[in-house]
């Protein structure tokens, strides 16, 4: 066994369980939305002072930066909604599995237990006389 291999693997980071099928981590994904709106906020006050257009150009492109970002949020955030709501239904798909398997069960033990009732029923009393069958006269009822 090579212990280098497992130990890597054991020290290797976890992998992000919120990342799309993009790669793209939502914390990121909120922290840079983040930092663009603060940029956006800087620039919108330093262009109301100073009134240039290459500010005004820059702020219209930091705001598209801004709209695909929470866009691409808005979009992680649906799909893995998606995902939480298909692993319920899987989960309760299997609960239910279970449940009809054991019920399955539960019935054919009950047939089983019918069974045997009515075969000691007929080992017990005799089907024409309506009497117990002489070989039990001499016992004691239960």
């Amino acid at each position: 066994m090579d212990w280098r291999r497992v130990f890597r693997i054991l020290l290797e980071p976890a992998k992000d369980p919120l990342r799309d099928s993009f790669g793209v981590s939502i914390e990121r994904v909120r922290v840079l939305r983040i930092r663009l709106n603060g940029q956006l906020a800087e620039l919108r006050s330093l262009a109301a002072t100073l009134r240039d257009p290459a500010f005004e150009e820059q702020i219209r492109e930091l705001q598209a930066d801004l709209d695909k970002l929470e866009q691409v949020e808005q979009r992680v955030n649906v799909g893995l909604d998606a995902n939480h709501a298909r692993r319920h239904l899987l989960d309760a798909r299997e609960t239910a599995a279970e449940a009809q398997e054991r019920v399955q069960d539960l019935l054919a033990a009950l047939d089983d237990a019918q069974a045997r009732a009515a075969a000691l029923a007929e080992a017990v009393w005799d089907p024409a006389l309506n009497n117990p069958s002489p070989t039990l006269q001499g016992r004691v009822d239960l």
